[in-house]
């Protein structure tokens, strides 16, 4: 499998994480007012810069930004111009067609753009401060590219980053891109405990006091925070992956009913049957997965739940327990233990045991069912992060799992990308389903235009 660029690492953010690392980092990046000038998608890229100003005399010029459109090679840049005039565009529907057909990713517009319709009808973004009719031939020339320019008081340097989406716009300087995206992927997390903290009842003025923020700043073998707001100092020094973190944010707008469509699609087995929630949770848990395999114990036994002191930050336990409901392989001390540590949650092919530890803790947990009686001497570990097999599903280490109240999907790690663009589809299509039925359609009509009956239908050449 290649690995992601940086631009699939970046593209997993949205803009107010890494306005956050930037302001943890000191860095200006963020900027107020260029906002999307169509319903248009987020977008990621390389900045291509432009500067424009006023015309000052009469003498005929070339089209301000056609030669940088011409000059583009790549399919990573989006052009970045500063200088705009109030009132007076300086982008239209004839440059949104050209960049597109050059494979440029969009346009961010210290200023104007007219006939904004065009842009939006070949799917082309455009970020800026607002739209107008005004043409900027004879008024607008372009004096420079590839050079430093302004943006809403930010500097920004040919080649340095840029993401764009419903918020408004950020630029990453190039040289600084990595220590931004390691923090990015910090905060993310830690938001991601912090909102599931006050689903499960944690008060909201402490889940957001100052003092937990802070933490963000430290080491993250110094301080984390758990779902149930516990912070744990100094329990686990395993941080995530760079590559880790990009899998899982794929999926955090994800259920397991659309992931399980995608895979459906897509032909690949990852439904866990038979392994359900503890609880009835309101949110979705991501996580690769630790792969845990259980057997009879020996005489003497061997280790039941040491593994747990390997098992990194926002990794999910998955444990093999041959389905076997007459021992447990999971109790309170490993709930509190994994809370701690920041573990994601935990899946078993058998039974838990202290339920109440789990429930009050909002500890993901799904299991096959629960009962009191221990695994000690009857269980012992026999490997870890070895291939495994959960509720008839096979499950590699460091593949991702995703569960929610449904259950609980094995996403395989190679198939992560395919698997989340067919479920993000799939999503798209029945929220348009709800969106016609909400006005007026019959549901028949509306299953009808989305194409319903094909979306979870396999592909022909589908991988099995």
């Amino acid at each position: 499998m290649s690995q992601p660029t940086i631009l699939d690492r970046l593209s997993v953010f949205d803009t107010n994480t890494i306005s956050d690392a930037l302001d943890f980092l000191d860095l200006r990046g963020a900027t107020f007012g260029l906002r999307p000038l169509w319903n248009c998608t987020k977008m990621v890229g390389r900045a291509s810069t432009v500067e424009v100003a006023a015309k000052t005399d009469a003498a005929p010029t070339v089209h301000l930004i056609t030669p940088v459109i011409d000059a583009v090679t790549t399919d990573d840049r989006i052009l970045v111009i500063s200088g705009g005039v109030e009132g007076v565009s300086c982008w239209g529907d004839i440059l949104a067609n050209a960049s597109k057909r050059k494979g440029i990713r969009g346009t961010v517009i210290d200023g104007m753009s007219r006939d904004i319709d065009g842009s939006s009808e070949v799917g082309y973004p455009v970020y800026g401060r607002g739209v107008t009719m005004i043409s900027a031939r004879n008024r607008l020339v372009q004096i420079g590219s590839g050079k430093p320019v302004q943006m809403r008081g930010v500097t920004v340097n040919q080649d340095d980053y840029v993401i764009a989406d419903n918020c408004g716009t950020v630029f990453i300087p190039a040289q600084r891109i990595e220590d931004v995206l390691e923090l990015a992927g910090s905060i993310e997390h830690r938001q991601t405990l912090m909102v599931n903290s006050v689903r499960a009842g944690q008060r909201v003025s402490d889940v957001m006091h100052d003092k937990e923020f802070e933490i963000i700043l430290r080491n993250d073998s110094e301080a984390k925070v758990t779902e149930s707001g516990t912070a744990y100092t100094s329990f686990n020094p395993k941080k995530p992956s760079i590559e880790d973190t990009e899998l899982v944010a794929l999926f955090k707008n994800s259920d397991t009913p659309s992931v399980s469509d995608a895979l459906d699609k897509l032909g690949i087995h990852g439904q866990a049957f038979g392994i359900l929630p503890l609880a009835n949770y309101k949110g979705v848990t991501v996580g690769p997965a630790f792969t845990v395999r259980y057997v009879p114990a020996t005489d003497p036994p061997g280790s039941v739940g040491d593994f747990i002191d390997d098992v990194a930050i926002g990794d999910f336990v998955v444990i093999d327990n041959s389905g076997r409901t007459d021992c447990t392989v999971w109790g309170d001390i490993m709930t509190q233990y994994a809370g701690l540590r920041g573990i994601a949650g935990t899946v078993i092919d058998g039974v838990c045991r202290d339920v109440n530890r789990a429930i009050e803790d909002a500890y993901p947990l799904f299991t096959a069912g629960r009962w009191m009686r221990t695994g000690k001497d009857r269980v012992q570990v026999a490997d870890t992060n070895e291939p495994i097999g959960i509720g008839k599903v096979r499950v590699n280490s460091r593949d991702i799992v995703v569960a929610d109240a449904n259950g609980v999907v094995i996403v395989p790690r190679n198939r992560a990308h395919a698997v989340a663009e067919a479920a993000q589809r799939i999503e798209k299509s029945e929220e348009s389903i709800r969106d016609m039925i909400g006005r007026g359609a019959t549901i028949a009509e509306a299953r009808k235009t989305s194409g319903y009956h094909t979306l979870q239908r396999r592909r022909k050449n589908a991988d099995s």
